[in-house]
């Protein structure tokens, strides 16, 4: 048996390629998703990971945010300027260049095994104008340091048109290809796999030691013969070089075309692991038998000594009870993301400040100002697993979890700490406001300073504000106005950008409570936004024990001035929507919102992220309304993405906030929806059961 697992597993000592300095991973292609120069190939990123890349050449030039939330799956949205090709008409757009923005996907059908390739399917520019419209099959094995590419493409990859389409035997409609370069936001499904096919092929050669990655390929998109915009060929082969300087970093270098050089870099993270270790729970030791016995008759030194060490670990007491045979605490921290690690690292200090009569630990996790779930705790079990003769699993058999949100422990425990409202907090931040993807450039920002303070007049009852104040902009260069026949919205989003350099971003009085079990309520009223203010709230009923919750939202708001001071303009809108929030395999969390938005129209939004481990999330999301996609105009219908990545990931300490970033490919007045800080599900959308199981691990950590 051990002859023939050698036989299978092969030679499981360190791989050379473990010792060289510079890894070589799988690097983009000019569109951004993983591939060789022009053609594609079957190889993927790590499953987590996101990837700025930028290539250069003439006459096109590519800006591209790639991401993997599965290792099957790559999503790439690209912005390409087109440099000998103008915007629109100079009255419009001057002489800037021509802009194209374009969606693309790559699936991995089967993964290499040791006979067979890697093999992949993918489409670029999904419902975009089509200028760059393809969709390929292609394959790629890998012998030693090669890396052998093949495949068949259709679109701009089949105009060499090498061989019939093979898929017209099965229907002739895929003979021919009608679409046409648009406004884009049209999902040309009968256009897809169809039409002039070729056979395309690359070969790449890994330099191992040098971190050297040579590239080959035979393009067949055809240039020259390109419908959209056509340039002199002198060779259908490119060639190029990528040099990794780490793990995460590498620049290329290539000469396409036989007369055009292009140069290129490509930054990458991978984040579906926290990869830099977290200090370990601080040491509690003990009380003695004398010390347990002064602490039950005289509670106080309890809490008094509770409090202290819940602090040490920057977890604050909200309430605390101490019975005769459990203890019941509420806590507060905006240390840890995982409530079960909170919950354990305050276990383990009540088990060192109590004796053995307390048979079980209550900890009454608090989310702001709502009681979110209760962790009680086997205190036998606990103590067990922290001795290394239990596990985790075994704490489960002997726990439960619940929540009652609308009775929480502050209000009615023996120990509560004395709070002196009103209480007042304050932040300073350097801030970035931007317009990606306009006629007038690829990014028009401002950075500026901004200010936010809270004041919390009671629980519950809390005025939050923020005010910027403009160090640098490029937003002069703003010249087009909206001409949408909807009311304006967002595309008035010129006008805020350039007058209301400094403004009053959000003032707003919210109070919060739970009525019932299980049902949350938030009501506000004030400056939402930058571009509107009014009064509303919303309803979520989120059941502890399914994965899932509905929620219901209304506002009646005003639009405010362009220069975002105290002043409103004179449009006025109702707007609402009911939700539905699902936690689907996989961890994929899905919102499905139907009702009214700011422009009046009525439609749904879909919203679909995957939440990691670490808490890295990606998403996408798209609304369609009564709003016909001429009335809408470019892009058809509201459509974008977004990620958040935890700063905890870059820090040797446990912390919360996180790095967020999200992108509308345009900003029109269709499908705009009013945006809400502190939405109740942004509170609430993980503190059910299923995700206290999901991180049930980090109990003992």
């Amino acid at each position: 048996m051990q002859l023939l697992a050698f036989f299978f597993l092969g030679n499981v000592n360190a791989s050379i390629d473990d010792y060289f300095k510079n890894p070589i991973i799988p690097s983009p292609s000019n569109y951004g998703n993983t591939g060789i120069l022009e053609l594609p190939n079957a190889r993927f990123m790590e499953e987590g990971a996101l990837r700025f890349s930028f290539s250069s050449s003439f006459p096109n030039e590519f800006t591209s945010l790639t991401a993997s939330p599965f290792p099957w799956l790559e999503a790439t949205y690209r912005y390409t300027e087109v440099k000998n090709q103008l915007y629109g008409p100079f009255a419009y757009s001057g002489n800037q260049s021509f802009k194209d923005k374009g969606f693309d996907i790559k699936i991995r059908l089967l993964k290499e095994g040791f006979y067979y390739p890697s093999v992949a399917v993918g489409l670029r520019d999904i419902a975009g104008t089509a200028q760059f419209a393809s969709e390929y099959l292609v394959a790629t094995k890998s012998v030693g340091s090669f890396d052998l590419t093949a495949g068949l493409g259709w679109g701009l990859l089949g105009l060499g048109g090498t061989i019939s389409n093979p898929l017209a035997s099965f229907n002739e409609g895929f003979k021919n290809r009608v679409s046409s370069q648009g406004q884009g936001g049209d999902f040309n499904v009968k256009d897809w796999f169809s039409g002039q096919t070729s056979l395309f092929s690359g070969i790449e050669y890994d330099l191992k030691k040098y971190g050297l990655r040579f590239s080959l390929e035979y393009d067949t998109s055809n240039p020259d013969i390109n419908p959209n915009n056509p340039v002199d060929v002198k060779s259908r082969f490119n060639l190029g070089a990528n040099y990794y300087l780490s793990d995460s970093f590498n620049v290329g270098l290539a000469f396409e075309r036989g007369q055009q050089v292009r140069v290129s870099f490509a930054l990458t993270g991978l984040f579906s692991e926290d990869i830099i270790p977290k200090p370990k729970p601080k040491n509690v030791i003990p009380l003695n038998a004398e010390q347990l016995k002064k602490s039950k008759e005289d509670k106080d030194i309890f809490y008094r000594s509770l409090n202290k060490s819940l602090q040490d670990e920057q977890i604050y007491i909200q309430g605390a009870s101490y019975n005769d045979h459990s203890v019941d605490v509420a806590i507060g921290t905006n240390r840890f993301v995982s409530h079960s690690r909170s919950a354990g690292r305050s276990a383990r200090i009540i088990s060192a400040l109590t004796g053995d009569e307390i048979e079980t630990i209550n900890i009454h996790h608090m989310n702001g100002d709502f009681e979110v779930i209760t962790y009680s705790l086997g205190r036998k079990e606990f103590d067990q697993a922290l001795e290394y003769s239990g596990s985790s699993s075994e704490i489960l058999n002997k726990s439960t979890l619940s929540s009652n949100s609308n009775n929480p422990l502050h209000r009615r425990s023996d120990f509560k700490p004395s709070l002196s409202f009103p209480e007042f907090n304050w932040s300073m931040s350097p801030s970035l406001k931007h317009q990606i993807g306009g006629p007038e450039g690829f990014y028009l920002g401002q950075l500026s300073w901004k200010t936010d303070m809270n004041l919390k007049l009671r629980r519950n009852l809390t005025i939050y504000s923020s005010y910027s104040i403009k160090l640098y902009d490029t937003f002069n260069d703003l010249i087009n106005v909206s001409y949408s026949e909807l009311p304006h919205v967002r595309s008035d989003i010129q006008s805020y950008l350039s007058q209301g350099k400094n403004g009053l971003q959000r003032l707003q009085l919210e109070y919060v409570f739970s009525p019932i079990k299980n049902v949350f309520v938030r009501a506000d009223v004030g400056y939402f936004e930058e571009m509107f203010g009014g009064i509303g709230g919303e309803i979520v009923y989120r059941p502890f024990n399914y994965s899932g919750a509905i929620g219901l939202s209304l506002h009646r708001v005003k639009q405010r001035g362009f220069k975002q001071k105290f002043s409103f303009r004179n449009y006025e809108a109702t707007t609402g929507h009911l939700s539905f929030y699902n936690d689907l395999p996989y961890e994929i969390t899905s919102q499905v919102m139907v009702g009214k938005y700011l422009a009046g129209d009525t439609g749904a939004t879909i919203d679909l992220s995957r939440r990691f481990k670490t808490g890295f999330t990606l998403g996408v999301f798209a609304t369609k309304t009564n709003v016909s996609k001429e009335l809408f105009g470019e892009g058809s219908f509201d459509k974008g993405f977004y990620f958040s990545i935890p700063v905890n990931l870059f820090y040797a300490d446990y912390t919360t906030g996180n790095i967020s970033f999200g992108l509308h490919p345009l900003t029109k007045d269709g499908g705009a929806i009013l945006n809400q800080h502190h939405s109740l599900f942004s509170i609430l959308g993980d503190t059910n059961r299923s995700s206290a199981l999901r991180d049930w691990g980090d109990l003992l950590d």
